[in-house]
């Protein structure tokens, strides 16, 4: 458990400008401001936000290595509030990755890299990007995360190992679009995504902090609706639909500490069983 009982976090729902990197920049030294201002000890970002979405042959014009000098000013915002943000990463192989960072006290503290790549329907995101391949948490002074992009967390498996590694809260960054519309007026995706983060954060015992942009590219509309969701999933703070803005909540380490001890599905897990069952699966696949 962390050593503070409780974090207060910063969501900065924004509308990036595509592919224009330095007043993206700009725009996250700006609400960095705004919310050391509200006293935030983190500060989350959507996907993607230094850059835009709908990159396409862009993604090389706007690709920047970890250690780049144009992020110098976000590593020094870091000394003081703990930063996670997305980004085009350019690996050292010269691959363009869907990437998101976590910094801290000047220093990059993990990384996470877009594992599942949509490309399906308006979605084409394995032809520009090189999909990551690991899911870890990992320890910050404010306590043990995890982080997930998007697609990533439609794939319960992301979650579980995420959860099963430690982590008490789990950022996730998006890009999501609005799609479909319901009886009641709400499009299908949004009712969709808010039912995910309450049902993930109720299973897994954990907090949920999830970043949507808002804006427009290429005509495709961002809707925004950040949230925190606690771990009995119940809703601890909601964003605007369709608009920027920065809104800031507390979140409570006892409430997992509660919600832990109630439900027990998280340590019940019988993960040996999991990682039998699965290799027999992909042994079986083989044989097809």
């Amino acid at each position: 458990m962390a050593k503070n009982k409780k974090i207060r976090i910063a969501l900065a729902q924004i509308a990036p400008k595509l592919g224009v990197v330095d007043d993206n920049l700009e725009k996250h030294l700006e609400y960095i401001e705004r919310a050391k201002k509200e006293k935030a000890d983190m500060i989350v970002f959507p996907e993607l936000s230094l850059t835009g979405y709908s990159l396409k042959d862009a993604v090389y014009d706007v690709a920047l290595q970890v250690d780049d000098p144009k992020l110098k000013p976000l590593y020094e915002a870091s000394y003081d509030i703990a930063v996670i943000f997305g980004m085009v990463e350019l690996t050292r192989n010269f691959e363009a990755k869907n990437t998101n960072l976590f910094l801290e006290k000047g220093k990059m503290i993990a990384r996470h890299r877009k594992v599942y790549l949509p490309t399906y329907g308006v979605f084409e995101e394995k032809r520009y990007f090189t999909p990551g391949n690991r899911f870890r948490a990992f320890d910050s002074k404010l306590g043990r995360f995890g982080m997930l992009i998007c697609e990533d967390m439609w794939h319960p498996s992301s979650t579980m190992i995420l959860a099963q590694d430690g982590a008490l809260a789990i950022f996730v960054s998006s890009a999501g679009l609005l799609r479909g519309v319901q009886a009641s007026g709400k499009p299908d995706n949004i009712v969709a995504w808010e039912n995910l983060n309450r049902a993930s954060a109720h299973n897994f015992t954990s907090y949920f902090i999830y970043v949507n942009r808002v804006g427009s590219e290429d005509g495709l509309m961002f809707w925004g609706g950040s949230e925190i969701i606690d771990p009995h999933g119940k809703e601890v703070v909601k964003a605007p639909y369709m608009e920027e803005c920065l809104v800031c909540a507390d979140i409570d380490w006892l409430k997992i500490k509660h919600a832990r001890i109630h439900t027990t599905l998280l340590s019940d897990e019988r993960l040996d069983i999991v990682v039998e069952e699965l290799q027999r699966i992909i042994q079986e696949s083989k044989q097809y």
